[in-house]
């Protein structure tokens, strides 16, 4: 009997432990979850900083881009979903080069849809900005687009392309 009481005892105990364990989690993954939501909102905060943008200025790019960020959504999903038939499709017992080449021509197409309104976003940006702005927008553009990396890629000696990023 003593023997049975100190087996649910630890039973007891181990069990405390597990559901401390797990509200922790449950805190931490809370915590981390509410940070990430800030980051994408302190990103657009980032660009008003940046290109000292008045407050009128934002809410117009805000207006501007409602639907440019709702095709965002629906195009990164579809982006998404199509990525997974790809990866089941690859790894099919045999997979079908005529279905592989149908998924890598709709990533494509959905990619390209998915640049299109990140130029759209740009050009509402451009819309609203004056020209000393306008001039920090392109220099936040070549930063963010890595453009001066992708000519360590390139085979070419000489490049107009280099000689433009080096003016800006």
């Amino acid at each position: 009997m003593e023997k049975k009481k100190q087996t649910i005892k630890w039973l007891n105990i181990f069990l405390l432990i597990i559901n401390i364990s797990a509200f922790a989690t449950f805190l931490y993954m809370n915590q981390t979850q509410k940070s990430e939501n800030t980051e994408a909102f302190n990103s657009d905060e980032y660009l008003k900083e940046v290109l000292q943008l008045s407050d009128k200025q934002y809410e117009e790019v805000m207006e501007l881009d409602q639907k440019v960020f709702r095709n965002y959504q629906v195009l990164i999903d579809i982006q998404c979903e199509t990525n997974f038939e790809l990866v089941k499709e690859l790894s099919s017992e045999n997979p079908s080069e005529e279905e592989l080449k149908r998924l890598t021509d709709k990533i494509g197409k959905y990619h390209t849809a998915v640049k299109r309104q990140t130029v759209t976003h740009f050009k509402n940006i451009k819309s609203v900005c004056d020209d000393n702005q306008k001039l920090l927008l392109d220099k936040l553009l070549l930063e963010m687009m890595e453009a001066g990396d992708q000519c360590e890629y390139c085979n070419k000696a000489s490049c107009s392309r280099r000689n433009q990023l080096d003016k800006k």
